[in-house]
């Protein structure tokens, strides 16, 4: 059984969850390595300190203490302002989820209200259509549309072949001097007033280039296009007035149904998913946004990370390992040794560590780019209308599956080429309509006028609907930037 639009969109949203919740994961194994390594650190500190004290015997142990004590207080107020922000972001993102998580949910219910309107809708739309073509009227002015469109498609053609042959053959008369030189002399007209020898050469040159005949097919060039346009503007005249009357019908009908209400609840509902769509892509660019910060404030490298380095680095200048190790070795006494050997095994597990973190950091920083990729294709699900109930998807493709063993863009580029080759579109009553036009009353009209007008008048009384919605359109759109819909709203 296929997988409906809505359903896939509720998948896709249960994915993102659930890849939000595997980096939430990952960034809570860092926060235990980072627990490790603050233990290993006090454990290299308390080493540091007896170190000191046994290097530096003239000192007081309280003015160690002091000194240790104000070099962590340092760093300390670096780790608690990170720490902070850390609980302002995961706050804010937190926030900004539960926002996100409530408009996924009033989409779907938007969707859910637009498919039910489009589906009533397309019944009424085809209750309006079976009601035309059944009234006897309706049928009557449909054939006469059919026979007025077949007469004007005629001379349209017929117009076009005399243009074109006008375009070929008048140059020639143009060029000839002798044919010109009769046309504006008047010759056979009243308006030729030539007497003597001049008359009779004047006939002579007639009957030698036969300008009788010439004339004749010069102004069937001349005149029959201007002729002819004056028809077809009559022929349409006539269109117009017979769909005029046609369109009067099926207003009647479409008001008494209820059609135009339901027209209009689905551009209502049409234009609320598209400001929840941008409301949405404002909220998942603040998640982002966010989820980013996080990650960089779980990076031990991060931003908070290079201050605290800065800080830590002024108090550990006089305390390289090496220089410790060579100095225990020129003394006799081995207790320095032990403890530069257990600040060399410390710094040898931060170094393991570091290597885990940084290997943990590479994959949350995936898995980052991974839930990026995941709302970019969500949002592309969308403005493909991937989510209309008509759309519908092949049982094959186990969409939470690619997505809980998705770890980087990679995946993500793959799970939308499966969706993609899964989708299918359901029928829509444009296309059951034969997709004549762009608005539901046109197709309407078309689709009964079609039918009405019978098997052998059929294309020529689509055609006419077609050239009359093409005519509001030109008409519309001339007028002060309205759109089609408009229009039909006004009429």
């Amino acid at each position: 059984m296929s997988i409906s639009g809505p359903a896939m969109h509720r998948l896709l949203m249960d994915g993102y969850k659930d890849v939000q919740h595997r980096l939430e994961e990952m960034r809570s194994r860092v926060s235990s390595i980072d627990v490790e390594r603050g233990d290993l650190g006090e454990d290299r500190s308390d080493a540091l300190v007896n170190l000191a004290e046994y290097y530096l015997p003239e000192l007081t142990r309280e003015a160690i203490e002091s000194s240790w004590i104000e070099v962590r207080s340092g760093i300390n107020q670096v780790l608690m302002r990170k720490e902070d922000k850390r609980r302002r972001v995961a706050t804010g993102l937190a926030d900004a989820n539960d926002r996100r998580f409530l408009q996924e949910d009033r989409l779907l219910e938007i969707n859910t209200a637009l498919d039910e309107a489009k589906a009533t809708q397309a019944t009424l739309a085809s209750k309006v259509e079976s009601e035309l073509a059944a009234d006897e009227t309706f049928i009557t002015l449909s054939n006469q549309a059919a026979v007025v469109e077949a007469a004007l498609e005629r001379a349209e053609a017929n117009l076009n072949e005399i243009e074109q042959d006008a375009a070929r053959k008048l140059p020639g008369y143009e060029s000839s001097s002798l044919f010109t030189y009769l046309r504006d002399q008047k010759f056979g007209t009243d308006q030729y007033g030539k007497r003597g020898f001049t008359r009779r050469m004047d006939r002579w040159l007639a009957k030698y280039i036969d300008y009788n005949k010439a004339k004749q097919g010069y102004e069937f060039l001349v005149k029959t296009p201007e002729q002819m346009r004056k028809i077809i503007a009559s022929d349409r005249d006539s269109l117009d007035t017979v769909m005029n009357e046609l369109e009067k019908r099926r207003d009647l009908v479409v008001e008494r149904l209820g059609l135009t209400a339901a027209i209009t609840k689905v551009d209502q509902l049409t234009q609320r998913r598209e400001t929840q769509l941008a409301e949405l892509d404002k909220v998942r660019e603040e998640t982002e946004s966010l989820e980013r910060e996080l990650t960089d404030l779980d990076d031990t490298r991060g931003t908070f990370y290079r201050e605290a380095v800065s800080v830590f680095r002024e108090m550990l200048a006089g305390f390289d390992s090496e220089d410790l190790a060579s100095k225990a070795r020129r003394t006799p006494s081995l207790t320095d040794d032990q403890i530069v050997a257990r600040i060399q095994g410390v710094d040898q597990q931060l170094d393991e560590l570091e290597h885990e973190t940084r290997r943990h950091h590479d994959e949350i920083r995936d898995m980052q780019r991974c839930i990026e990729a995941l709302g970019r294709l969500i949002q592309r699900f969308r403005a493909s209308k991937f989510d209309a109930a008509r759309s519908q998807f092949l049982p094959s493709v186990d969409i939470l599956d690619v997505l809980h063993h998705a770890k980087n863009e990679d995946d993500i580029d793959q799970a939308w080429d499966r969706i993609r080759r899964a989708q299918r579109w359901g029928p829509t009553i444009g296309e059951q309509l034969g997709n004549v036009a762009s608005h539901p009353l046109t197709q309407v009209l078309v689709g009964a006028m079609a039918q009405a007008a019978g098997a052998a008048m059929a294309a020529h009384a689509d055609r006419a609907g077609r050239r009359r919605d093409l005519n509001q359109r030109n008409r519309s759109s001339s007028w002060t930037g309205d759109s089609s819909d408009d229009h039909y709203r006004r009429r």
